[in-house]
């Protein structure tokens, strides 16, 4: 082989090593994503709970503090934004 052939296979073997390091990493990224964060433990009092699907589950007080917090949207607030969200007529 000539060194100019040397040169193209490496460039070669460089560039796909780059990329499917690059695939490998991003896949990685996007599975880490996905997973439920670990939430820290307080010690505060836990509180039992049923999910919709029937399960029982244990959640920090504080954490369900913060849901009480936020408030609902009213029946007004849902027609309006469907009025004005909704799907014109052409």
């Amino acid at each position: 082989m000539t060194q100019e052939q040397d040169k193209v296979k490496k460039s070669r073997r460089r560039f796909l090593s780059i990329g499917l390091l690059a695939g490998a990493s991003l896949l990685a990224g996007k599975v880490a994503a996905q997973t439920d964060p670990v939430v820290e433990n307080t010690g505060g009092k836990k509180i039992k709970m049923l999910t919709p699907d029937g399960q029982l589950v244990e959640v920090d007080e504080n954490v369900l503090a913060l849901t009480k917090q936020k408030s609902k949207a009213t029946n007004q607030d849902i027609l309006n934004w469907s009025t004005t969200h909704g799907k014109t007529k052409a």
